[in-house]
């Protein structure tokens, strides 16, 4: 496994059953089960289903056990902007906790063979990585979008890369949105009602580390190039008009995004992947 699915599963672990399921973008193929593992034989089970060379080895009865033979397709929809430089609160860059999420989808991807695309940029336009199977092909686009994040990235607007896909994308899929906090406008509530007739859309938020730094450590924003005051300069009448509207604009986003009913979840650091998508993919498995 590459670097990137490795340091995703440092986080996210190994066990993605019940994650992602079902939905328009469950794709039914022409076996109905295939084979997942033995497990001892209980009063009640089909005969038929009894592995009797196994159960030969073991000395003891054991059946075959299917799963619903489901693919997915999956498209990873990721801001490769200037925003993914910033920090989030746990003091990490924001670039490195969205690779583990999306690793993480990746994983969860893998154990079906789904089929996982993606589409990533900034305002300069967008990339776009078809949909296809297998760990190579996953690492491979892992690796195209950390290095565009990486190497003298745009602006980062992730309307555009959406706008992308409501455009050149019909068949109907799970949209996972990978992105800093976005602003809430006109064309994102446009482009969202488009997305939303056809796919399943998800959005996972990285948010950033506080503009006003600490007392004595000033604030940087990655947007504009420009040093934010910190806090014992400024004094504590701007901290908390600015942490006021802080609280009220993420307010607005999540209602914002609550209205167009998309699944969403804010994290924070890389030891909150799997808490929130656990509970992203949980939250969207009730609105479905």
């Amino acid at each position: 496994m590459g670097k990137h699915l490795n340091r995703a599963k440092a986080y996210f672990g190994t066990d993605t059953r019940g994650l992602l399921e079902g939905g328009r973008y469950a794709l039914l193929h022409t076996r109905s089960l295939e084979f997942d593992d033995l497990r001892p034989y209980v009063p009640g089970d089909d005969v038929r289903d009894i592995d009797w060379k196994a159960s030969a080895r073991s000395g003891s009865v054991l059946v075959k056990r299917f799963v619903s033979e489901k693919h997915h397709k999956i498209l990873l929809v990721a801001d490769a902007g200037r925003k993914m430089s910033a920090l989030a609160p746990s003091g990490e860059c924001k670039r490195d906790i969205a690779a583990h999420i999306m690793g993480a989808v990746g994983l969860i991807g893998l154990r079906r063979s789904d089929q996982i695309g993606m589409v990533y940029g900034d305002s300069r336009g967008s990339v776009n990585v078809p949909q296809r199977r297998g760990e190579t092909h996953i690492e491979g686009l892992l690796h195209r979008w950390y290095q565009h994040a990486m190497s003298d990235p745009g602006a980062s607007d992730v309307t555009s890369q959406l706008d992308y896909v409501a455009t050149h994308y019909r068949h109907s899929m799970l949209i996972m949105v990978v992105s800093d906090e976005p602003e809430v406008d006109d064309r994102l509530s446009a482009v969202l009602a488009r997305l939303r007739g056809q796919h399943d859309v998800m959005w996972a938020m990285v948010s950033d580390m506080p503009a006003v730094g600490r007392d004595g450590i000033d604030g940087y924003d990655v947007s504009s190039g420009r040093f934010v005051l910190n806090g014992a300069d400024l004094g504590p009448r701007v901290v908390t008009a600015y942490r006021r509207a802080e609280h009220a604009r993420r307010d607005r986003l999540k209602e914002f995004l609550t209205d167009h009913s998309i699944p969403h979840t804010t994290v924070a650091g890389s030891d909150d992947v799997r808490r929130q998508l656990v509970g992203l993919t949980q939250a969207a498995t009730r609105a479905g």
